[in-house]
């Protein structure tokens, strides 16, 4: 693949919904991104030699508040600006609210990659993603979902959990998928605000620690193990059983050292690192109208952090599973440092899982390179 440079892009902060655990959105004016911050973001991410192949993962908000055209603007400046043997690729998260036939054939016409996201059946997706009206989306995203199937767009699917989720159980989770054809899929904890004054305070009850995900997650694996169905991939456990065996997962969280491969560009150029981070100022390297990646990543805040970062992973080198979750993701450990309680530094938080995921497939220990 090349050296890769993954852009998550907020090309709105407006959103039709207004997801109870969400601290993405935004509204009023200046909240969607003007075609000169578009065309320099571009621009100087594909003229960068470090970057062989980038992927642009539009993000909001909801991407689809924003006509189709900003996308035709955005695949038009990167036929125009790659560099020979460049690889780009294109990727959005919607909510899946607003997918009609016109924006199936778009993104199957220019090769988009389509993530929706979908909190499982209605009593939980329900209970946090409405309309700002209060009116439920869950119907309208079935819809979405049906109209990309019937375009021939292979998709995948995103679900939060949260105590909500937790509650109802892995069980009814996994038969609402099989039950909707769902079969590519990731499991993401909800996390609080990063907001530096929340710091101290009491995170969001939203909030699932990774002690909690990983019970969660232990008896979902039971059950997809149970299910004997290879055609349904669980993002998490295809990544973690790839690194028990010893082979690359293209799963970042697992990727070890991702400072200077992910930001996150915001509206009005801002970059940070990683979208995970959004609402700490500490994380702001830059803006696409002024820096360069290559200043970016040889600045003075994404140095420090790679510093703090690679002195954590020493910490917990001596964790029998380190060699497969490669420290895990530095958003976590971030997180679980300020709400959990139960957090060591000497532990990124995935051994139990991973653990139990050896026991019960018989997997060796993979060897810290």
């Amino acid at each position: 693949m090349g050296r890769y440079l993954g852009l998550i892009v907020k090309a709105t902060r407006l959103c039709n919904l207004r997801c109870t655990y969400c601290h993405d959105w935004r509204s009023g004016p200046n909240q969607t991104m003007s075609f000169p911050v578009l065309a320099n973001l571009t621009a100087r991410a594909l003229a960068d030699p470090m970057h062989d192949t980038v992927e642009f993962m539009w993000h909001g908000g909801e991407p689809t508040v924003l006509p189709r055209a900003f996308y035709e603007r955005a695949v038009y400046l990167q036929a125009r600006l790659r560099r020979p043997g460049q690889v780009i690729h294109n990727t959005v998260q919607t909510n899946g609210t607003r997918i009609d036939d016109a924006w199936a054939r778009f993104f199957r016409d220019f090769g988009f990659r389509v993530a929706v996201s979908l909190d499982g059946p209605p009593a939980v997706h329900d209970r946090y993603r409405r309309y700002v009206s209060g009116r439920s989306s869950f119907d309208d995203v079935r819809r979405g979902l049906k109209t990309l199937r019937e375009n021939g767009i292979p998709l995948s699917v995103l679900m939060v959990i949260d105590r909500g989720a937790i509650e109802l159980g892995p069980d009814a989770i996994f038969d609402f998928f099989v039950e909707e054809g769902i079969t590519h899929y990731g499991l993401i904890a909800a996390k609080p605000t990063n907001q530096p004054s929340a710091a101290a305070g009491t995170p969001t009850s939203h909030y699932v620690t990774a002690g909690q995900m990983n019970q969660f997650l232990r008896a979902y694996f039971d059950r997809w193990l149970a299910q004997g169905d290879p055609s349904i991939t669980v993002r998490e456990f295809d990544g973690l059983l790839k690194r028990l065996s010893g082979r690359e997962s293209s799963v970042c969280t697992f990727a070890g050292d991702c400072f200077g491969r992910y930001y996150l560009v915001e509206p009005d150029g801002d970059v940070a690192h990683c979208d995970l981070f959004v609402g700490d100022p500490a994380y702001t390297v830059g803006n696409v109208m002024t820096d360069s990646f290559a200043s970016f990543r040889a600045g003075p805040v994404l140095v420090p952090l790679r510093v703090a970062n690679d002195r954590a992973l020493d910490r917990m080198r001596s964790c029998p599973d380190f060699g497969v979750c490669n420290g895990w993701c530095p958003h976590e450990r971030y997180t679980a440092a300020r709400h959990d309680p139960a957090y060591v530094e000497n532990c990124c938080g995935l051994s139990d899982l991973i653990s139990y995921m050896r026991a019960r497939l018989g997997v060796a220990t993979v060897s810290v390179s």
